[in-house]
């Protein structure tokens, strides 16, 4: 079972709260609902504080299952493309039913809307737009071939 990390302390929160660059060397931070580690200083969304974890190194976060950003890139590593369009599928997978957005994409993957969008679209030959409407349709299909409801005559 992977270790949940140590919480913030406020010092360390402070920092995460105010993108406090001073800190970028002393410690990384995760967040549990995302899997992605941060320096203190990412302009991303901050997250709640009781999802936070704290990190010494990119190792260790990496090590607990958690992935650099793509905005701040901690220790100026990048995730692939294909790894980074892979988890926003799985992502869309399991919340296609939701009003899904490239801001709250954006948001939750940690890369500029227009970057995700266009790497998107070169790696899947879609938009996203049509990527969540084919998961949408095929879902219906499926609904509507299982229904144990019946038609009125």
């Amino acid at each position: 079972m992977m270790n949940e990390g140590v919480r913030p302390t406020d010092e360390q929160w402070a920092a995460i709260e105010t993108n406090d660059k001073t800190y970028n060397e002393c410690f990384l931070y995760g967040v549990h609902s995302t899997k992605i580690c941060c320096k203190p200083s990412c302009p991303s969304r901050l997250p709640h504080r009781e999802k936070v974890c704290i990190f010494h190194s990119l190792e260790e976060a990496m090590a607990q299952g958690f992935r650099p950003c793509k905005r701040c890139r901690p220790e100026n590593v990048i995730l692939p493309n294909d790894e980074w369009v892979a988890l926003i599928n799985a992502f869309l997978e399991t919340h296609y039913m939701y009003d899904v957005t490239l801001d709250k994409l954006a948001a939750c993957f940690h890369g500029s809307k227009f970057h995700l969008s266009r790497i998107y679209k070169e790696m899947t030959g879609e938009t996203l737009t049509q990527h969540i409407t084919q998961l949408r349709l095929t879902e219906a299909k499926r609904l509507l071939n299982n229904t144990t409801l019946r038609t009125h005559p």
